[in-house]
């Protein structure tokens, strides 16, 4: 059996091969829910693992087919990957790579960082003196986790349900007033702010206050931060904060914050949308995790009655089919209200949604105004001068489109960008795009990013004007964020509100107040939802198709030249060519149906099918048959080619054990051909007759031809076919590989006198000695030959 012993090779790895993408990283905090990624902190028990050589390729000899396979060798270790800060509500989708999983596909368990935490039981029975609970930190754990063939860790990203996570208006995300509040005090991983010093009054809110809570519930601001790099507290926080819309003030010893929101927002205020969305492909049906397509308009308490959805491009409206999950295309269901889910035949399209939303919590904001200033409230240090100072910014120098870049949930939180645009003063100034701000603490890019957008890019857009004036400590009760009114008669103001921005005191001890002009509405935008980007990342690791019953064949001597080979072709089960569910297949032999050794790869699909009408036998060029058949099972196409091309061989298939071409394919309903034009029997093999269901294969470079070492012909084989996807991944099981059994005779080996006859050399083998003993007359013949050599024309 050296055929199928592997060579003696060591393991090209003899320890865990590190990088710093999956290591020496800092323990995240997460709220909400969002993409991060993994962070080793513990391994040990490095194993490599001998396995049967081949692999993804072109096919070279080996195994059964040539001199010995090779090891090639997979690794495993135990490992701990850290994940953030805890405790985490749980764990979603994981991508390994490009692919995707859940915990149970991996073999991974998790800890979700609570405090205490227990050890995890494999660590403290085999490692006792590293058994760690690592409290408070959330992570995931595995005993002989698969490496791989790199003996590295991937590169592993978890969708995180974190801290606060659902606490939003959207029942994903969370609360942003709820995150400030955590992120500043929490005393595990909190800024160490002392939370007797927020202002909880101007914090949060149970509706129809001018909080930052109510706020954000009343505009729909919900997100997901992800802390995964060091950075100063007060840059979050501002962040945070231009995402929102809010300052936040000091005052009085206590933090306040204070939302730009300047237009009263009531509570149960219905309106209608007809709004675009792409539908997303959250997961490929194919990946074994199950995730509809779901568009979520706006939250269950929220959405009033559905208006119908159509596509965009046609108008054509899909059918309702109520709380159920659709399956066809062209209808789409509704399992909560407020989330639209779509069949898989629809991900990717635009559609047109219809409904009716109602405004949840009612907002009103602090506008009455503090201080009604006049020139009797001014100080005057400029003499002649007038003492209220006014800058108004170039109005060529505003933006009128704003993006930001979001996450997108929808789409496996890649990296979406959102645009806001002011159509007005697009036409009268032109398109000037601002700086793109990045706000990946937003993972609705449906709803929630375009308010977003809108409110940052009319407030850069409205508020122009900034007014500059001194007071004296009279007025040292005003805070930032506070209104007043201006009266200023050279500058034509007549109380005039305006918005405080800042307070400093001078070296004369008065007060020099910056102040912006109060434009009401821009910080309070209408609500207008967008489409997403659209598209989907493929997931890699989707599990292959099954193979068709495939080709196994073995050629005669004139189309191999005289050497035996075996041909071998497959294709994907019930999937079109360009299916990503199948890429390829890997191939196993055995001679004892037990051991198997991978002996070669199919890299295309080769096409395949039946006769769809029986096939008279006709010798040499057959211009009055046609041979009918149907691709289904492959679903190939063919195409056809010259006459003279044809006799050459051109377009060769394989019938039953017949090898032809033909010259014309003609196409008569999908994947079924009417071949014309045959030139039959090539390469020594027999015209034969062929009734309906005989086998069909398309002969060219996909099937793979190998030499068949002489050791194996007479002896049962047992060949499998081990599927993968378009990337290489998602291999079938080879225990569950339907195994087809075959026994070469060696066909396509030349016999001594037919090599002898077929070289054309003049042989002189001397003469007998000896008269026949033996003579023996065989008789006419009666069957057709199976070879016959051109000796010439006798001179």
């Amino acid at each position: 059996m050296s055929w199928l012993r592997s060579k003696n090779a060591k393991p090209d790895y003899t320890g865990l091969q590190l990088q710093t993408s999956v290591s020496t990283l800092p323990i995240p905090i997460v709220w909400g829910q969002t993409k991060i990624a993994a962070n080793l902190v513990w391994y040990q028990n490095f194993q490599a693992h001998a396995g049967s050589g081949g692999g993804k390729g072109g096919g070279g000899k080996g195994g059964m087919f040539g001199g010995g396979g090779t090891t090639s060798y997979t690794y495993s270790a135990d490992l701990i990957l850290a994940l953030c800060e805890g405790p985490i509500n749980g764990i979603g989708i994981i991508w390994k790579d490009e692919s995707i999983y859940t915990l149970p596909m991996l073999g991974l368990s998790l800890y979700n960082g609570a405090t205490p935490q227990a050890t995890w039981p494999y660590l403290s029975a085999i490692y006792p003196g590293q058994a760690l609970g690592y409290q408070g930190t959330a992570y995931v754990c595995a005993a002989s986790y698969d490496l791989g063939a790199a003996a590295a860790i991937s590169n592993h990203n978890f969708e995180i349900v974190g801290i606060l996570a659902g606490t939003g208006i959207n029942g994903a995300d969370a609360d942003p007033a709820l995150v400030i509040n955590d992120f500043l005090t929490n005393p595990q991983y909190g800024a160490g702010f002392n939370p007797a010093s927020i202002n909880a009054t101007t914090l949060f809110g149970s509706g129809g206050d001018a909080s930052l809570q109510t706020y954000c519930k009343a505009m729909g601001f919900a997100f997901s931060p992800a802390l995964t790099s060091q950075e100063q507290g007060s840059s979050i926080l501002s962040r945070w904060l231009q995402i929102l819309s809010c300052a936040a003030v000091w005052s009085g010893g206590e933090l306040k914050f204070v939302p730009y929101g300047d237009t009263a927002i009531a509570a149960g205020t219905q309106t209608t949308f007809s709004n675009q969305f792409s539908v997303p492909t959250p997961v490929p049906q194919s990946s074994g995790v199950t995730l509809p397509a779901t568009v979520t308009v706006c939250p269950a308490a929220d959405f009033v009655s559905d208006g119908g959805v159509a596509y965009a491009f046609s108008n054509a409206p899909l059918v309702f089919v109520g709380a159920t999950l659709p399956a066809a295309g062209g209808t789409y269901g509704m399992p909560t209200p407020g989330t639209y889910a779509f069949a898989p035949a629809d991900e990717g399209k635009a559609v047109v949604i219809t409904y009716t939303y109602t405004t949840p919590t009612g907002y009103t904001p602090n506008l009455t105004p503090v201080y009604a200033l006049t020139d009797l409230d001014f100080i005057d240090e400029r003499g002649n001068k007038d003492p209220v100072q006014v800058e108004r910014a170039d109005v060529f120098s505003l933006p009128t489109v704003q993006r930001i870049e979001c996450l997108s949930r929808g789409n496996q939180y890649s990296a979406t960008p959102v645009e806001a645009r002011d159509q007005s003063q697009i036409d009268l100034f032109g398109a000037r795009v601002g700086s793109v701000i990045q706000a990946h603490e937003i993972c609705d890019e449906l709803r929630i990013g375009p308010l977003v957008a809108q409110t940052i890019l009319q407030r850069e857009l409205y508020v122009r004007a900034k007014f500059s004036f001194k007071l004296s400590w009279e007025y040292c009760l005003l805070d930032p964020m506070d209104v007043v009114t201006i009266t200023d008669t050279n500058l034509g103001l007549s109380n005039t509100p305006v918005r405080i921005v800042s307070i400093e005191e001078d070296d004369k001890g008065c007060l020099a107040i910056t102040a912006e002009e109060f434009v009401s509405g821009v910080s309070t935008p209408a609500f207008t939802p967008s489409a997403s980007a659209g598209g989907a990342v493929p997931n890699w690791a989707m599990p292959a198709v099954a193979v068709n019953a495939p080709l196994i064949y073995e050629p005669p001597p004139q189309a191999t030249g005289g050497a035996a080979q075996v041909w071998i072709g497959a294709s994907g089960s019930g999937v079109a060519p360009t299916s990503p569910q199948w890429g390829g297949a890997n191939v196993y032999a055995s001679i004892d149906n037990a051991t198997y050794s991978q002996v070669a790869v199919i890299a295309a699909p080769v096409r395949q099918g039946v006769l769809t009408a029986a096939l008279p036998a006709v010798s040499g060029w057959d211009a009055a048959s046609t041979l009918s058949v149907s691709l289904a099972e492959s679903g190939a196409a063919l195409a056809g080619t010259s006459e003279s091309a044809a006799q050459q061989g051109a377009t060769l298939a394989l019938v039953d054990n017949e090898l032809l071409a033909y010259e014309s394919a003609t196409l008569t309903v999908a994947s079924a051909y009417n071949l014309t034009g045959l030139a039959r029997g090539l390469g020594g093999t027999i015209a034969a007759a062929h009734t309906t269901g005989a086998s069909f294969a398309r002969i060219d470079a996909a099937v793979v031809k190998y030499d068949l070492p002489a050791n194996l012909i007479g002896r049962t084989l047992y060949l499998k076919f081990q599927s993968f996807n378009a990337f290489g991944g998602g291999l079938q099981d080879l225990s569950t590989c339907v195994a087809y059994s075959f026994t070469p005779t060696g066909a396509g080996t030349d016999n001594p006198i037919t090599a002898q006859l077929s070289s054309g050399i003049a042989t002189d083998l001397g003469q007998v000695p000896d008269a026949a003993a033996v003579c023996d007359d065989f008789g006419a013949l009666t069957g057709a030959p199976s070879g016959s050599v051109n000796l010439g024309t006798a001179p």
